[in-house]
């Protein structure tokens, strides 16, 4: 990111003497030999050069840390996200919510940034567009995986939740798990492209041949209601709200993936961020601890537990 933080110095002007000097503790009457003068005045010249030494010292202290505290940053960051409410929401007119970008805009306005520029993306496009400095982070549930590991940065695990299905009413078809689904020739499968549910059900037996592709969720409920598949899957909170939004809740319902662990996300860099990535860690953990972090994420219907329990690494499997 561009450079766009500054800090205060504060300047010790060396030429400054005391205006009262300090009485010599020996008195007229008892005058001390002169080499012990001598020597008395040699300490008090050395104290003297000490005490200025630490005065400039402490006075350069707060620009040094300073800027080994606060990351460089734009007033103005480019976030790339998908319409994926509650996680992200940004409507044509320009408004943008959910839980993933208020999260990252309370942690990145503490850093100078006063606003967030979106920009959509369907998911197998976000880490190429972020490789490419399209986009300065992603922040919109993205989950971590050990693949998108060794390509970028993740924070500390913002957001979790469960892998869902959206089925017809009654789930006519038994379609509880991702082993349901690669055991039955005849269903077909919509996913969403390059979420992790794609390559989650063809590590399970699941063929390409019957796995369709849509560019959103809302497009892959459409295409369940046309029809065209027999499920969908995605995050459960996210087929909720666009199950909600899309007015199908009569007809299709929600349900988890069996056999399928929490699924979190984190806000991705790019490899060269290390120190902004390293950073933000810090701000999330002190709004977990603070208990901010429940009031921003719980209102979204996220479950801020998740999030606690939940590490980096594990979910890396191993050092990022």
């Amino acid at each position: 990111m561009a450079e766009g933080s500054s800090s205060r110095v504060l300047r010790t002007n060396s030429s400054t003497r005391p205006a009262n000097p300090v009485p010599s503790p020996f008195s007229r009457r008892s005058q001390p030999p002169d080499s012990v003068s001598t020597n008395f005045h040699g300490v008090a010249q050395m104290l003297k050069f000490i005490a200025l030494a630490l005065t400039a010292l402490v006075s350069f202290s707060p620009s040094w840390v300073t800027a080994q505290a606060q990351p460089k940053v734009k007033e103005k960051v480019v976030v790339g996200l998908a319409h994926e409410p509650p996680y992200t929401n940004f409507q044509a007119g320009g408004t943008l919510s959910g839980a993933a970008p208020d999260l990252l805009f309370r942690i990145m306005k503490d850093f100078g940034v006063k606003e967030l520029d979106p920009k959509v993306l369907e998911f197998g496009a976000m880490i190429p567009s972020l490789q490419a400095g399209r986009v300065d982070v992603i922040s919109t549930g993205l989950y971590i995986n050990p693949m998108r590991c060794k390509a970028v940065l993740f924070s500390e695990p913002d957001l979790c939740t469960a892998e869902g299905f959206i089925v017809p009413k009654g789930n006519p078809k038994a379609l509880n798990s991702f082993s349901d689904v690669a055991a039955n020739d005849n269903i077909r499968y919509g996913v969403c492209g390059g979420c992790s549910a794609e390559k989650r059900a063809t590590e399970l037996g699941v063929p390409r041949s019957r796995i369709t592709i849509a560019p959103d969720h809302q497009s892959g409920i459409k295409m369940l209601l046309d029809g065209r598949i027999d499920v969908y899957a995605a995050p459960d909170l996210a087929l909720r709200s666009a199950a909600e939004a899309m007015g199908v809740t009569d007809r299709f319902e929600v349900r988890p993936v069996a056999g399928e662990p929490a699924k979190c996300s984190g806000i991705a860099f790019r490899n060269d961020q290390r120190e902004l990535r390293d950073l933000v860690d810090r701000k999330l953990e002190a709004l977990k601890q603070s208990g901010e972090y429940d009031k921003i994420v719980s209102k979204y219907g996220f479950d801020p537990k998740l999030a606690r329990m939940a590490k980096r690494a594990d979910l890396c499997g191993g050092a990022n």
